[in-house]
């Protein structure tokens, strides 16, 4: 229920945005903001339930859940990069959305880093 919900906010938030955009543009901005406000909400309630499963497979791990942090914090900067991009195009500000995208995507490789090399160092000592 909640999807229709969000969906409908969704639907609703644009059509009011669009309607408004031709008499006062900047309070069309302030309603898709406004919209996006309200789907982080949505987002975060199920991102709490995803995190709340990680714990349980945390307990799974033991002692040994570095990776686990590492999958959470790159769920958490897309999330991050995708939102603030998506503001940045609605404004009309495609390039500045393009460098947050490619922030995120940098960021998130640089996190990957220690996974590879303990991969790495894995395939040495097997050979």
């Amino acid at each position: 229920m909640d999807m229709v919900k969000a969906g409908m906010v969704g639907v609703v938030g644009v059509l009011i945005a669009v309607s408004l955009k031709s008499h006062k543009a900047e309070y069309s901005a302030y309603v898709a903001l406004a919209v996006c406000f309200v789907m982080m909400e949505y987002i975060m309630r199920y991102f709490m339930q995803i995190l709340s499963g990680m714990e349980m497979l945390r307990g799974y791990l033991q002692d040994n859940y570095t990776y686990l942090a590492l999958l959470l914090k790159a769920v958490g900067a897309t999330y991050a990069c995708e939102f603030c991009a998506g503001i940045c195009k609605d404004a009309g500000y495609a390039g500045v959305a393009g460098q947050v995208e490619m922030l995120g995507k940098l960021y998130i490789l640089a996190m990957g880093m220690p996974v590879l090399f303990s991969l790495m160092e894995s395939i040495q000592s097997i050979i």
